[in-house]
This record gives C-alpha cells, sequence and structure tokens, in this order.
C-alpha cells in the first residue's frame, strides 16, 4: 500500500507529521480504491469537509480489512479517528481506536504510539485529563520529535486541566528540549505550554509567550488553537493588573471562537483550522465564545459582522 505523506493527528491538525514510506501501490483493484479514499480523505480534511473525509477514511478502512493488511488498517483506522476528533464526535473516535487496534493488532500491527496520541487527545476531550496523561506519556516513545511535542502538547493541556504540576513540568521539558528547524506548529506548542507553566510564577512572561503562540497558530491556520492562546494572554493579562489588555486579548478570542462556532453550524468547516486536536480543549467553539466573551465584558459584540436580521 502506497503510504501518504501526511497523518492527520500531528494534531492539525494535531495537522498530525508524515508517514513512513512503504511500496508504491500495486495494480490491483482494491490496492487503486484504498489509495483512491485515503487521497479523497486526506484532501476533504485539509480543506475542513470532515464528515466526506470520514466517509472515506471508513472505506479505506472496509477495504483494507477485505486485503487482511494491517498496516493500512492501522493507518486508516488512525486518520479516521483524527477526523472524527476534528468532527467533534470524540465518542465515535474512541470506539473506531478501539477496533482500529484490534484489527491491527491481529494481524501483527500495532501503531501503538500513534494510536496512544490519538486516544490522548480523545480522553483530553471527553473530560478525563488523567487517563489523557498516561496516553500522552505513553506516545512519547514514538523516535519522531514531531509526535513528541504533540504528545507533550496534550499532556501540557490535560495536566493544566486537572492542576498536576508535575505532568505539567514534564511536558514543558520535553518540548524545550526540542531544538533544531521546528515547525511552527511545534514552536507554538512551546511557547503556549511554556506560558502554562510560568503563568502563576511570572504572568508577565506567561502573556508574551501566549501571545507569540497565537501568532504562530494564526499564521499556520490554526484558529481553534489561536483563539485558546489568546485567551490564555488574557487571563495572565489579568493577572497582571492590566485589566484593558484583558479585555482585548478575551474580546479577540470570543470572537474568533464565535465565528468558528457559526462555521461549525452551517456546515461550511472550510474556515476551521484543521488538525487532530480539532479545539485543542475540552469545551465547544460556542462555549469558548461565551465564556471568553462575558469575560470580556457586557459591551462585547461578538459577532460584529453577521448579516442583520430583518424585523
Amino acid at each position: 500500500m502506497k503510504k501518504h505523506a501526511k497523518l492527520l493527528l500531528l494534531l492539525a491538525p494535531l495537522a498530525l507529521a508524515g508517514c513512513g514510506g512503504g511500496q508504491e501501490a500495486p495494480t490491483a483493484r482494491d490496492d487503486a480504491q484504498w489509495d483512491q479514499a485515503m487521497t479523497a480523505g486526506t484532501d476533504s480534511f485539509d480543506l475542513g469537509r470532515y464528515s466526506v473525509a470520514i466517509n472515506q477514511y471508513r472505506r479505506a478502512a472496509t477495504l483494507a480489512v477485505l486485503r487482511d493488511d494491517g498496516a493500512a488498517i492501522a493507518e486508516a483506522g488512525y486518520n479516521l479517528a483524527v477526523a472524527q476528533l476534528a468532527a467533534d464526535q470524540p465518542q465515535a473516535a474512541l470506539q473506531t481506536l478501539q477496533a482500529a487496534r484490534q484489527a491491527a493488532s491481529a494481524r501483527g500491527n500495532s501503531q501503538a504510539t500513534s494510536f496512544d496520541l490519538v486516544q490522548a487527545a480523545v480522553l483530553y476531550r471527553l473530560k478525563q485529563p488523567q487517563q489523557a496523561i498516561q496516553y500522552a506519556q505513553h506516545a512519547l516513545a514514538d523516535p519522531s520529535a514531531e509526535a513528541q511535542g504533540r504528545a507533550a502538547l496534550v499532556m501540557g493541556l490535560a495536566a493544566d486541566e486537572a492542576g498536576n504540576q508535575a505532568a505539567l513540568q514534564q511536558a514543558n521539558s520535553i518540548l524545550q528540549g526540542l531544538n533544531g528547524k521546528l515547525s511552527r506548529s511545534l514552536q507554538a506548542d512551546k511557547a503556549e505550554i511554556a506560558a502554562r507553566y510560568v503563568l502563576a510564577s511570572n504572568p508577565a512572561q506567561a502573556a508574551t509567550l501566549a501571545e507569540q503562540a497565537a501568532t504562530l497558530r494564526r499564521d499556520d491556520a490554526a484558529y481553534s488553537d489561536m483563539s485558546r492562546a489568546l485567551a490564555l494572554a488574557g487571563t495572565a493579562a489579568s493577572r497582571m493588573g492590566d485589566n484593558n489588555r484583558a479585555t482585548a486579548l478575551w474580546a479577540r478570542a470570543a470572537q474568533s471562537a464565535a465565528v468558528e462556532a457559526d462555521n461549525a453550524a452551517q456546515g461550511d468547516a472550510a474556515t476551521l483550522a484543521h488538525g487532530a486536536l480539532s479545539r485543542g480543549n475540552t469545551h465547544t467553539a460556542s462555549e469558548d465564545a461565551q465564556q471568553w466573551g462575558a469575560q470580556a465584558g457586557t459591551g462585547l459584540v461578538l459577532r460584529p459582522f453577521a448579516t442583520p436580521k430583518t424585523p
């Protein structure tokens, strides 16, 4: 089976990092169909058309079972779970992961660390941060620096949610230890987790780091993650006593999240950030918009350019 250059999890994700080489697809009809389904799924995912991606990846996984191909089952099952998570279907993603683990393992292909990384993200979204931390720690065994960084991001977010300072420190240490030429996504991960780690002791530094992360997320078109970083910067500014700055940051985060919620409701996901973590937190875009909007103050207009309602 032909391997695709990008796996969807590194939480664009997490867009996730590339998977390995592999042989060129033979000419057999089922191989060509599998390759076509995987390509269509990836193209749809990159456009934010998650329901189409889910259907294509499910078809690819079914074809892989027909072929009794453990590697293809693992790849298609992994991508299907990521697409379901991006579509805000964490329970469905959890079921997919269980089925993919069992089917791939029965054929001698476990893909343990890849599955662990997705499962960590899923459990975080399901508000089970301690279990998410455990799976993220397992995913750190992946030899890829990109995968390790994404696992550390999930670990840090879950640790912050759970108030687990030891795990947050571990996640920060892993990310700060990544050197060399890093993707914008990993640079943003480093800045955001560092901001969360120093928030209590140095809110001024946390605000600067969070705003850096937000800029990197915006440049990477990861708008869900961007709004989360803006809100974090707002919290840091508030702790500094800079209420005007905090209000502006929360307003920016709330308005971006409100547009995201509207786009999702309208089925126009093309403008949404692509990625495995999807929102990257345990709330929906609508819930985040309401929370951050309330923090920004009652005068905030969440949707300043919405079409006026006719009387």
